[in-house]
């Protein structure tokens, strides 16, 4: 798949969902050591429970990091003739049950009926993803992560087989010169990452 370098935005809501799976993950263990006799034990619905989620998140993360925020000496991915730069573009290979886990793990975090205890750690973290400029909620985290996940399974397509041969082709460090039909491409599958990520608005100084 291609994953676009957008300074880091998708990696501050997977590290806010990171958190709130190891602190899901810590309960789970507590009520296994010690059931509490005035409290029901702790329930968490797949695949929150047994931190599979967790380990899907951690593993995207690691995958990730690396092509978010990259150095000048990771090479440019410029338009024709060099007239301007892109956002850099890296191929990877991801794991589709890690993709489809985070889709699902948004779906049960998002879920009317969540366990109340459960919501409210979910929008405590959502509070501090903003940064004390505005105030988020659950349904704003949960919507980041659904539409991370639809970033990250983006169907192929002809332009992005043809970026993607091409990208491969690059020797790392180097810079990429698209030619006029890769260029094509690229503006047609940013238009589509724009719309996953940003509905259509928003990102397009990291895309054009």
């Amino acid at each position: 798949m291609l994953v676009i370098d957008l300074d880091g935005e998708p990696l501050a809501p997977l590290r806010d969902l990171e958190e709130i799976l190891l602190c899901l993950g810590t309960w789970e263990d507590d009520d296994r050591r010690g059931p509490s006799t005035e409290t029901q034990p702790l329930r968490l619905p797949a695949p929150l429970a047994d931190r599979v989620a967790l380990a899907a998140v951690q593993r995207l993360l690691t995958a990730l990091a690396p092509t978010q925020s990259r150095g000048p000496g990771c090479g440019r991915l410029l338009a024709p003739d060099g007239r301007y730069e892109h956002a850099p573009l890296t191929v990877l290979t991801l794991p589709a049950a890690d993709i489809h886990l985070l889709s699902a793990t948004a779906a049960a975090l998002g879920h009317p009926r969540l366990n109340a205890d459960i919501a409210e750690l979910v929008d405590a973290h959502a509070e501090q993803l903003a940064g004390g400029y505005r105030r988020i909620d659950r349904t704003e985290l949960v919507s980041l992560l659904a539409r991370l996940a639809g970033l990250l399974d983006l169907s192929p397509t002809y332009d992005t087989r043809l970026l993607t041969t091409r990208l491969r082709a690059t020797p790392p460090g180097t810079d990429c010169v698209l030619r006029d039909a890769e260029e094509a491409a690229h503006a047609r599958t940013a238009d589509r990452m724009n719309r996953l990520w940003a509905h259509g608005s928003g990102i397009d100084r990291y895309l054009y």
